[in-house]
């Protein structure tokens, strides 16, 4: 009687890998459809949603995430995360203000200062995560709450109002009609997607996250690879809360609670693998154009703002699930 044998295992697992490829090929054409379809949707829906100006208002509402996610999308590729990042906006915006108005320094002096707190929690979560080796999820949930609370200490609770020019050009302001967080943003995901496409630094981050052994054997200082990520990925976000503060001319203690979710969903969505290795800084700029297109078509069509909470907790949910399909 013919018996199964190992020669009859390859056409089965021929057919697999064909099947597990025009998956991926599927989910990640999906995006831009459904960017597609959102879009077709909310014109429909809206006269209002295709005006230039209503375009400007989406990419400005999303800036604030925006200028953060291309940091998050390289930490998350080299299998990592970080959850503090919307309380390093509070903290970084809470201390410009508090250096340019409060004390009364220069607008430059607070925004370094800003700058250099942002910088000072990427360096904290850096060495708990690469020395300590305390995982990244612990590690940035501790300082998110240390951060957050900071802030709260530093202000006493109260929100700081500016009225400096240069503060506030930053959220407000304009270049050729286009607002400069904007350009900041656009300039920002064009440098990642350099790095990660033509650099060495940009494959330690993809090797890195695929075979972090593998990678350290290989002569990659992994330690530091890290380090920068987690460092760079601070700054921006201080960057992020000094634009929230120059749009709102505010600063609060609770700002940029919530963003951390949408700044992980937007790369989440654009393909990023929570198990590393894998993801792309211009797919994450999809992401998050698409999270600020629903949110701006509910505001458009009158929908509670609870929906859009809930909107975003789907949009989470698809993306992993999207993420297992693939693999």
């Amino acid at each position: 009687m013919k018996t199964e044998t190992a020669e009859t295992l390859p056409p089965a697992a021929g057919s697999s890998g064909l099947f597990r490829n025009i998956t991926k090929k599927l989910l990640n054409a999906g995006l831009i459809i459904f960017l597609f379809v959102t879009i077709a949707f909310f014109a429909i829906a809206s006269p209002h949603f295709l005006a230039f100006n209503n375009f400007m208002n989406i990419l400005l509402s999303v800036s604030i995430i925006g200028i953060t996610a291309p940091a998050m999308t390289v930490v998350v590729v080299a299998k990592g995360l970080d959850l503090s990042v919307g309380s390093t906006m509070a903290l970084a915006g809470s201390m410009e203000t508090l250096v340019a108005v409060t004390y009364g320094l220069p607008w430059w002096a607070g925004l370094l200062s800003g700058l250099l707190v942002g910088l000072l929690v990427g360096v904290v979560n850096s060495l708990l995560i690469t020395r300590v080796k305390i995982s990244p999820i612990i590690t940035t949930l501790g300082t998110m709450g240390i951060v957050r609370g900071t802030a709260f200490v530093i202000t006493n609770g109260q929100s700081i109002f500016i009225q400096s020019p240069p503060l506030e050009w930053i959220g407000l302001g304009r270049v050729l009609g286009i607002p400069v967080p904007v350009i900041i943003m656009i300039a920002i995901f064009f440098l990642f997607w350099w790095v990660c496409r033509f650099t060495v630094f940009g494959r330690y981050i993809y090797s890195i996250g695929g075979n972090a052994v593998a990678s350290r054997l290989a002569g990659i200082r992994v330690n530091r690879v890290v380090d920068i990520l987690y460092i760079v990925t601070g700054g921006l976000s201080a960057l992020s809360g000094m634009v929230i503060v120059g749009f709102s001319a505010t600063s609060l203690p609770s700002a940029g609670a919530g963003y951390e979710l949408d700044i992980i969903t937007a790369v989440l969505l654009g393909g990023a693998s929570l198990e590393g290795g894998e993801g792309s800084v211009w797919r994450t700029l999809l992401g998050v154009v698409i999270i600020g297109i629903i949110n701006n078509g509910m505001a458009l069509l009158n929908v509670p703002p609870y929906w859009q909470i809930l909107s975003k907790g789907a949009l989470l949910l698809l993306a992993v699930a999207a993420d297992k399909l693939k693999k």
